[in-house]
């Protein structure tokens, strides 16, 4: 018997397998983290941080999807939650600045992963709304919702089954249930806002009649 010979054999490529593994998991890792801290960037504004954060996330992500197609059938799993961070991210950038969303072959991400992304920034756009809110920022909160909405439209459009989807149904409803929230939120908002303005002018006026 020569099982010797095809031990060593399976050895060489298994050990070969996990080297890769654990390097794309540590490379998954740093996007998960610069993809986080990117988001970040935006509520905060530093724009200039952001594209920094993002930049090094496009060249790291061809690093992943280089290493995942050596071995595509054992390692493509692993591009779904970096690659969702990476659409997230770049999703809630373009609508905060008002342009359009870039195509997932653009990012050269998986579809599916691109749409799990897209249905998370629903809630960080709520985010978005809320610091606003608390901000007495409200010009561009319609619009913001509007966007949600539509997000929500065309993944509710999207009628496969799980098992071609995955979790996206649930994480549709979620976004539903957010959206939801969110434009409750911004109508009391706006109604305060409007009674504000109200008592201000009826104020001002009252002075002048004094006067």
């Amino acid at each position: 018997m020569n099982l010797n010979n095809i031990f060593s054999e399976l050895t060489e490529a298994l050990d070969k397998l996990d080297q890769d593994r654990e390097e794309i998991l540590k490379i998954s890792r740093y996007i998960i983290r610069d993809c986080s801290v990117a988001i970040k960037h935006i509520h905060r504004r530093e724009f200039n941080q952001y594209q920094e954060k993002i930049d090094k996330v496009q060249v790291t992500h061809e690093k992943l999807v280089s290493l995942v197609n050596k071995n595509i059938g054992v390692f493509f799993k692993y591009l779904k939650t970096p690659e969702q961070e990476y659409a997230e991210a770049v999703s809630f950038f373009s609508i905060i600045k008002k342009k359009d969303l870039p195509l997932p072959k653009v990012l050269k991400i998986y579809p599916l992963n691109y749409a799990l992304g897209l249905a998370d920034v629903v809630g960080e756009l709520r985010r978005y709304v809320l610091d606003n809110i608390r901000n007495s920022q409200i010009d561009d909160l319609n619009e913001i919702l509007e966007s949600m909405d539509e997000i929500y439209t065309y993944l509710f459009s999207l009628d496969y089954p799980s098992g071609v989807t995955q979790d996206l149904r649930h994480k549709t409803d979620q976004a539903r249930n957010i959206i939801e929230k969110t434009r409750g939120d911004i109508s009391i908002s706006l109604q305060m806002n409007s009674l504000r303005e109200c008592i201000e002018t009826n104020v001002q006026d009252n002075n002048t009649n004094k006067k």
